[in-house]
């Protein structure tokens, strides 16, 4: 049985700082001022979230942090929690302190450093979107322009790192079953001739199967937007479409329309290429709009 998710504890900043660890202070050189944190499941019951979890989905568990970015308070703080049967970066509640970090890819993720209550250091990432209010961030902010980490990936082939320009974080993947038609079956006929005039024909079917095929959707975010649909179709044994587990994975438009993106998975020790098609949904504006003011 799966342990549950551990409870995370502040690490005490002036110990990284003191010289205990300067490798990883001068590595996280911002600092997440956590003043709570809150979760979210949407009121879901667990046999939902289990069926989800059977289906290969993430759950619906969503984690806010209310705080500042090098006493900055310019954005919003959350994550999503990935397939738990198959987790590799846990979304937890940071307790009440301050923690390093550093910015991730294009400044979209929030690398934060966290010692575990068996006091194991880890990493937890966040998403960080940018307030639309009189509060939020402008690009001459020394803050904006921090150095960005990049995550290291194995390349396939002939390509390099440039070429994929974009993140996916994988939470979950769904596979489906779906029917697609019915085999061709076999048919016997057999006629009787009564006169020159008349001939009749029986015929009757024999065989024929259900035909199925396999349908991937994964539950992803690109570059750390929300409301993408990610899918492959499955329709003959030998299909590079799988469930990916989940996870950051490089990623690239793989035709002109940008409606395929081919991602850099790894099979059999190998880094491979798998597209998907992918289409972005027209989602409301759920932001708080911008507060309308008086005529001049």
């Amino acid at each position: 049985m799966r342990k549950p998710l551990l409870a995370v504890v502040v690490l005490a900043f002036n110990v990284l700082a003191s010289g205990a660890d300067e490798r990883l202070a001068k590595e996280f050189p911002l600092t997440l001022t956590v003043v709570e944190s809150t979760v979210d499941d949407f009121n879901v019951d667990l046999a939902t979230k289990i069926r989800g979890e059977q289906l290969g989905s993430a759950p619906p568990i969503l984690v806010r942090v209310t705080g500042s970015i090098n006493e900055e308070s310019h954005w919003w703080i959350q994550c999503w929690r990935e397939k738990l049967l198959a987790e590799t970066n846990p979304c937890t509640q940071l307790a009440a302190g301050k923690y390093p970090a550093r910015w991730v890819h294009n400044g979209e993720l929030l690398q934060v450093a966290v010692v575990t209550v068996d006091g194991k250091l880890e990493w937890r990432f966040f998403d960080v979107i940018p307030k639309r209010q009189k509060d939020a961030p402008t690009m001459s902010d020394p803050l904006v322009q921090a150095p960005r980490y990049e995550f290291h990936f194995s390349m396939p082939e002939g390509r390099s790192p440039p070429e994929y320009p974009f993140l996916v974080h994988v939470y979950g993947a769904a596979t489906l079953r779906l029917p697609s038609g019915v085999s061709i079956g076999q048919m016997h006929c057999t006629s009787t001739t009564y006169t020159q005039f008349t001939t009749t024909v029986s015929c009757i079917n024999a065989g024929g199967r259900q035909l199925y095929k396999g349908y991937v959707i994964l539950e992803a975010a690109v570059d750390g937007k929300h409301g993408w649909t990610i899918s492959c179709d499955a329709k003959w044994k030998w299909s590079k479409c799988a469930a990916l587990g989940p996870g950051f994975y490089p990623a690239r438009w793989s035709n002109e329309k940008e409606r395929q993106l081919s991602m850099v998975v790894v099979v059999d020790d190998q880094p491979k290429e798998v597209t998907f098609d992918a289409k972005h949904a027209l989602l409301p504006d759920l932001e708080e709009p911008v507060p309308a003011r008086p005529p001049d």
